[in-house]
């Protein structure tokens, strides 16, 4: 991220949110995980693919209920998501650092 000059508080939505579609792909879907980052002049783009053709969605997670931020999480902190099916992605507008 700092060689693509992506500032600190969007690499570290990217991490967050990378954890949160990793993990949301393993434990729904099915078969190979893919993750992929772009960074293209000034947007970050992340996706995680798996082989479930049921979109992610956002939920109200309970107080004490363990499942259902991932992709509200998501949502709160980029610029903007969607999810296909097999692949769910979002944006960031990564803001030069320095």
């Amino acid at each position: 991220m700092r060689q693509c000059r992506v500032s600190e508080p969007v690499a570290g939505f990217v991490v967050l949110t990378v954890s949160e579609l990793i993990a949301n792909a393993v434990v729904h879907g099915s078969g190979e995980v893919v993750c992929r980052i772009t960074v293209a002049v000034d947007v970050v783009h992340v996706s995680a693919t798996d082989h479930n053709p049921a979109p992610a969605v956002l939920k109200e997670a309970g107080p004490a209920g363990e499942a259902g931020r991932a992709i509200r999480l998501v949502d709160a902190v980029s610029g903007a998501w969607e999810s296909s099916g097999e692949e769910t992605w979002c944006e960031f507008r990564a803001r030069a650092a320095g």
